[in-house]
C-alpha cells in the first residue's frame, strides 16, 4: 500500500501546469468584478489598490465594476467585457477578483481564451471565481486561490497572513 504524500502530489500537479510569470515591480494587476455587486465598496477597492501600489505594482480597475446589475456588478455583457479586456491586455500580468458571490459562471461561455493561453497571467480569487480557476486549470494554466480584493477591509490575522504570503510570492505553502 502506497502512502499518500499531499505535498508531493501538489508539486507533481503544479509541475504539469503552466505557471504565469512571477509578478515584479512595475507590473500591472487588473481588479475586476465578474460576480457580485460592489455596492458602497469604493473605499475598500481603494484600500486594495493602495496595498498593491505599496508593493510597487500598477493597478487598473474594470470599467464596469461599480455598475449595478441588480445582484451583479453590471450586466453579464459588461462583466464579461471587463474580464475579457483584462485577459487580452498584454500589459496586465494578473487579474484579481474584487469579490465572489454568484455570476462568474454566467459569463464564462462569453469569454475567449486564445490570447490568455498565448500569454498566461495570474487569475486570483476564490468562491464564485473558482469557475474561472477551474477553466484555467483545464487549459493547463496555474491560478492562485486567494482572498478577494474586498477582503482587504479586514484587519484579521488571517487576512494579514494572506497578504504577507501573496506579497512574498510564496505560493507553495
Amino acid at each position: 500500500e502506497k502512502s499518500y504524500n499531499k505535498n508531493k502530489f501538489l508539486k507533481e500537479v503544479s509541475e504539469k501546469l503552466i505557471q504565469p510569470p512571477v509578478l515584479k515591480t512595475g507590473d500591472t494587476i487588473a481588479i475586476v468584478a465578474p460576480a457580485g455587486i460592489l455596492k458602497n465598496k469604493e473605499a475598500v477597492i481603494e484600500k486594495a489598490t493602495t496595498l498593491l501600489k505599496s508593493w510597487g505594482l500598477e493597478v487598473v480597475l474594470g470599467e464596469n465594476m461599480f455598475n449595478n446589475g441588480k445582484h451583479f456588478s453590471g450586466t453579464d455583457k459588461e462583466r464579461a467585457a471587463d474580464f475579457q479586456k483584462a485577459l487580452d491586455n498584454p500589459n496586465i500580468k494578473a487579474v484579481w477578483a474584487a469579490r465572489g458571490g454568484y455570476g462568474s459562471v454566467r459569463i464564462l461561455d462569453r469569454l475567449e481564451f486564445s490570447r490568455f493561453q498565448a500569454q498566461p497571467k495570474w487569475i486570483m480569487g476564490y468562491s464564485d471565481i473558482t469557475a474561472f480557476r477551474s477553466h484555467m486549470r483545464k487549459l493547463g494554466i496555474e491560478t492562485i486561490h486567494a482572498r478577494m480584493a474586498t477582503a482587504t477591509q479586514s484587519d484579521t490575522t488571517a487576512m494579514m497572513y494572506s497578504i504577507e504570503r501573496l506579497s512574498k510570492g510564496r505560493l507553495d505553502e
